[in-house]
């Protein structure tokens, strides 16, 4: 399951966001999640409704006006290690996709799966994690 929010100001084209949803994709299919398990959302807002501190908390550069806000919701009991390894994956997946690293931003939530369905009424099952 994770559930992607990619927050973004706005202007970015088709193209852009097409290259960002492959990317955080394949993060989590790296990440060991399935192939077929692809949720995102995307919200562009104008500059004026997306206010994001240009160095916290010590970055060596401001952020570019390309900042990616990802919120991701994992299920309950997520371990510490699988979120590592989908931050890094993340991270890496988007670099190779032109992003810098710096406008990175990634946030995680967690859910419990008796609190969601992903469709037919039925409630949310298990995911089988490689």
């Amino acid at each position: 399951m994770p559930l992607f929010t990619i927050t973004m100001r706005s202007g970015r084209t088709k193209e852009e966001k097409d290259t960002i949803s492959s990317a955080i994709h394949q993060a989590s299919v790296n990440a060991g999640y399935p192939e077929d398990d692809d949720f995102q959302r995307f919200i562009s807002l104008e500059n004026v409704d997306l206010r994001i501190s240009p160095r916290y908390p010590d970055l060596p550069k401001p952020r570019s006006e390309n900042v990616l806000m990802i919120e991701a919701v994992l299920s309950s009991g997520t371990e510490k290690e699988r979120k590592r390894l989908l931050l890094s994956a993340i991270v890496t997946s988007l670099q190779a996709a032109g992003t810098d690293p710096n406008d990175i931003i990634v946030l995680f939530g967690e859910i419990d799966r008796a609190n969601s369905s992903f469709g037919g009424g039925r409630p949310a099952l298990p995911v089988d994690v490689r």
